[in-house]
């Protein structure tokens, strides 16, 4: 029993790690990433060496330039006609676009309204101030009534100003939304009315021409593939007419196979210019149709052309404050007013007030008068009441 418990205290104590220990480990760890760091640095200045090696090379030497990826084909504007299939949607979204544009045209004249709003605001503020500065100066006669009419004019043009603002809003603002909510009316779960009739109309007009081009193209594609089986049986067999080792069986069959290939060629192009026929024949009634449908799209889109129109000369006539009557009258006051600025009539009324035309009280002699005695309050009421009838 002893020599149990003496192996488990010699266990336990083995298995304590002592203050040396850890700081032994502690310092192996710490040299172990030293050194890593050491090498990694070493790495990265290589490295850094080679690069700067490389510049330099570069700069004296031509370095060849990797071959520049090919361009793109430009897409050919003829796909993205009018009469290609889809292709209407451009029209069809048109409707979208002018609700979209009355929306942004109420947004830029409201923006403009404030602008309007805040421009009279700041002439009322400098009229207000400067009409206080003025007033309490020295100037006088008719330089100071020219003065003053400049504020009077703009008091009278932020009153001018602030109504554009409200015509904007109120009048133009609120006759376009009236009008747009009119003219665009909607369907449910189907957006715009407009929008959906046309490409009902316009899909309804496509459908058949489409299916005819879908076929037509379905015959290029199989004859273009049976030409290239032809031109392949033609070089094969060429190639079989050079080679004078082969067998004439073997030869024989190659020139079947090329017969039987320009054979199915010429029967696939039948096919597609029949295809071709039907759709050529087909095509004066798919553009009646699709023009018919365009026209009425046209028609509606000049009636929204010319209410816009009407709107932008109405929005000028409130903004053009040059043909304005009530500015032109303040401009015409004001005119008149600065005119009117006599300096005969401010230097005569100067001296009439503050100079050698002002009433003096010339020295002289003055009588002595003996001084008024005053009653006292008893006789005051007394002789009151003799006074009196």
């Amino acid at each position: 029993m002893k020599m149990k418990s003496l192996q488990r205290l010699h266990v336990t104590k083995r298995r304590r790690p002592t203050c040396s220990m850890v700081i032994s480990v502690t310092w192996l760890a710490v040299k172990t990433v030293f050194t890593l760091v050491m090498h990694l640095n070493q790495s990265c200045n290589s490295l850094l060496n080679h690069t700067n090696s490389y510049l330099m090379l570069s700069e004296t030497e031509t370095v060849p330039k990797m071959a520049s990826l090919p361009k793109e084909p430009p897409e050919d504007p003829k796909k993205e006609s009018f009469w290609m299939p889809g292709k209407y949607v451009n029209t069809v979204h048109r409707t979208e676009h002018s609700y979209q544009a009355c929306n942004d045209l109420m947004a830029c004249f409201v923006e403009r309204a404030k602008v309007e709003k805040q421009y009279a605001q700041q002439l009322s503020q400098w009229s207000s101030k400067w009409k206080s500065i003025v007033d309490s100066r020295p100037l006088y006669g008719s330089l100071m009534r020219a003065w003053q009419c400049f504020f009077t004019s703009t008091e009278r043009l932020s009153e001018l100003h602030s109504s554009i603002s409200q015509s904007l809003v109120t009048d133009e603002g609120q006759r376009v939304k009236t009008w747009q909510k009119k003219t665009f009316p909607r369907k449910i779960f189907c957006g715009f009315k407009e929008s959906y009739d046309n490409n009902t109309s316009f899909s309804r007009a496509q459908k058949p021409w489409s299916k005819k081009l879908t076929k037509l193209e379905s015959a290029r594609v199989a004859y273009h593939k049976c030409c290239q089986k032809e031109q392949a049986a033609m070089d094969k067999e060429k190639q079989a007419n050079e080679n004078s080792e082969m067998s004439p069986e073997k030869k024989q069959k190659i020139m079947e196979a090329r017969e039987r290939a320009t054979e199915e060629k010429e029967k696939t192009r039948e096919r597609y210019e029949k295809m071709l026929e039907d759709v050529s024949s087909y095509t004066p009634r798919y553009m009646e149709e699709m023009e018919a449908i365009f026209e009425q799209s046209q028609e509606e889109e000049k009636k929204r052309i010319s209410f816009l129109r009407e709107v932008f000369l109405s929005i000028h006539s409130h903004l053009d404050i040059t043909n304005n009557e009530s500015v032109k009258a303040v401009y015409s006051e004001l005119h008149d007013t600065l005119m009117a600025i006599n300096d005969q009539d401010d230097l005569k009324w100067w001296k009439n007030n503050h100079g050698p035309g002002m009433p003096t009280d010339w020295p002289k002699i003055q009588e002595w008068l003996p001084p008024v005695k005053k009653l006292n309050r008893k006789k005051r009421d007394q002789k009151r009441k003799e006074s009196r009838p």
